[in-house]
């Protein structure tokens, strides 16, 4: 889980999941973040490609995402063929409420063959049961449950890595502890908002899934959502008034000292290589290009071409000390308080 650079588009290896270090995360493309303005997708993943992101992840929760992302990456097939990148989607999960989560085994593969259909391909990288917190864990491991079938998928060479993804890492755990026990183990597990500024509990909880082995940890949402930014995040951010206004004096503190919070928490969970890769939620070109330009100074640090920033690295501790009780808080996943399940991870 090294460091590398990130290659012009080439065959990926069909054998193992040789992800690059920032994984493309397309949900953007449902409108989950930005304006539809400001969103591009022809120039973000053909931009993605030509600079050696290698895979994409989404979502039938994420509105059009997983169509418009085929579309794309269909229009752009002669250039970089269906071998070129893996694709990474999601079952289980298809609105904000309660209702809207079904882990049935028919619902699952219907599921499957649907995003095929909308990705514009006949099989898929990985599938991960989405969010798998806010459903019984019966509904996950039982002997009904998603995780056979999905498995059944695997066999039958329609998915070729399986997974679950989620906020709560003891819930993740659990279910991969389940797994080993049962000989199944998971493929790959994903947390969001688990390693960045705000929170690094993710490191402590690797070397356990490792040892129920899981094969290939993903880290997703260095901005945790949209938080980690200049802006106010999302109206639908779990995160109370009392802590937004905490990030907001870090956002603050970093651009009076010259920096953008956005950057030192890209380039923060970027520089961690305690799992395979990072999903950073990309939506134009100009995005891709700034996440690969900070990925790219991280290299030069560690080569030696370019001397570590102190007066960044200064900043980074300064914001942590400001964040005081708040850095490592958790938000509660699933609410207690609502029936509105609001997270877009």
């Amino acid at each position: 889980m090294d460091l590398r650079p990130l290659t012009k588009s080439q065959a990926v290896n069909q054998d193992k999941f040789e992800v690059s270090k920032i994984l493309f995360g397309a949900s953007p493309f449902g409108v989950v973040y930005d304006e539809i303005e400001k969103i591009s997708p022809f120039e973000a993943v053909s931009r993605a490609l030509e600079l050696g992101i290698n895979a994409f992840d989404t979502s039938p929760y994420y509105g059009d995402s997983e169509q418009i992302l085929g579309s794309v990456l269909s229009s752009l097939s002669d250039k970089y063929p269906r071998s070129h990148y893996y694709i990474i989607t999601k079952v289980g999960r298809y609105g904000l409420n309660k209702q809207d989560f079904d882990y049935s085994p028919k619902r699952a593969r219907e599921s499957v063959e649907e995003s095929c259909r909308r990705l514009k391909t006949d099989y898929l990288d990985v599938v991960y049961a989405h969010d798998v917190e806010f459903v019984d864990i019966d509904e996950v491991v039982g002997d009904c449950g998603v995780l056979i079938e999905l498995f059944k998928l695997k066999k039958e060479g329609k998915i070729k890595y399986v997974g679950i993804c989620g906020y709560p890492l003891d819930i993740l755990l659990k279910i991969a502890t389940i797994q080993y026990e049962r000989n199944q183990p998971l493929d790959i597990v994903q947390s969001y908002s688990h390693y960045c500024l705000q929170n690094t509990l993710l490191s402590n909880y690797i070397p356990k899934f490792k040892s129920f082995g899981v094969k290939y940890l993903m880290n997703a949402s260095p901005l945790s959502m949209g938080l980690l930014t200049e802006t106010a995040p999302p109206q639908w951010h779990p995160t109370p008034a009392k802590l937004r206004s905490v990030i907001s004096k870090c956002a603050s503190y970093a651009k009076e000292n010259g920096f953008n919070i956005s950057k030192l928490a890209i380039q923060f969970s970027l520089e961690w290589d305690g799992t395979d890769s990072t999903a950073i939620g990309l939506s134009n070109r100009k995005q891709v290009e700034e996440a690969i330009a900070w990925f790219n100074e991280i290299l030069s640090r560690k080569r030696g071409e370019k001397n570590a920033d102190m007066i960044e690295r200064i900043i980074v501790q300064e914001i942590q000390k400001i964040m005081g009780d708040w850095l490592n808080w958790c938000w509660e996943s699933p609410p207690t308080t609502t029936g509105i399940l609001n997270n877009h991870a």
